[in-house]
């Protein structure tokens, strides 16, 4: 299950009301009521997130750390571990070399660089002195050729990209869910019974679902398979081939 159902269903065993709650945390209930909807959109982030769920947990008997634990798995991105393995450290020796041969190694180099440099200065000499001699006809010669404009009718060509992956999901009953696209949050809310959403992205697509027998989806226009049992949360990763691979 997911947090805001696990802190209300321990709320309701320990006899408690919204308002009973508030008096003794006092947090705002419509805070409370936010948490209990996984609503995070709807609380101050950060560590005013935290410390609410922490003094909400902790007034229902709940462990304050793994709340606040499964609040970072449902709204922070997924990081990903590269399968790319570390490059291996080599070690290379350098064979010692006498300084008198380095010194020597030195000149003969410098000597080249400038017998080269000389060259050079003389080329660039003799080229504007060449320059300098052409005639007019050869100058006019030498005019680049005239742009030719393109129709504005002709057709620009547009870059292509491979496949993709488009995944459209719909709510059937009220279902929470977290979706990130190629690394990036895209959504973090409570959906509502009809309600639909279309996630495109390039590389990968990983859903965070609070209850799998809420939703339907299709995956590249393919109905898919159900993604887990009635109320219990589960993390899914789709790639471009279209499958889907549980995370948790």
């Amino acid at each position: 299950m997911d947090l805001g159902t696990d802190l209300r269903s321990a709320r309701e065993q320990a006899g408690l009301t919204l308002s009973d709650l508030a008096t003794r945390t006092r947090i705002p209930p419509r805070t409370l009521r936010a948490i209990e909807e996984n609503d995070f959109s709807n609380i101050p982030p950060g560590i005013f997130a935290r410390s609410f769920i922490r003094t909400y947990a902790r007034e229902v008997g709940v462990d304050p750390e793994e709340a606040v634990a499964q609040y970072r798995s449902m709204t922070e991105p997924v990081v990903e571990q590269s399968d790319e393995p570390e490059g291996e450290v080599v070690e290379q020796r350098i064979p010692w070399r006498p300084f008198a041969a380095d010194f020597l190694d030195f000149g003969q180099r410098w000597g080249h660089a400038l017998i080269a440099v000389a060259l050079l200065v003389g080329f660039i000499s003799v080229n504007r002195y060449v320059s300098q001699d052409e005639q007019p006809e050869e100058a006019a010669a030498a005019e680049p050729a005239p742009r030719i404009e393109r129709p504005a009718d002709s057709a620009t060509p547009v870059a292509t990209t491979g496949g993709g992956l488009r995944i459209e999901i719909r709510a059937q009953a009220p279902c929470w869910i977290r979706a990130v696209v190629d690394g990036q949050l895209t959504i973090a809310r409570l959906m509502q019974p009809g309600e639909t959403e279309t996630l495109s992205g390039q590389r990968d697509i990983t859903l965070r679902i609070g209850d799998p027998s809420a939703l339907s989806y299709s995956v590249n226009g393919r109905s898919g398979q159900p993604l887990g049992a009635a109320k219990q949360a589960v993390t899914v990763r789709f790639d471009t081939s279209g499958q889907g691979t549980r995370v948790s």
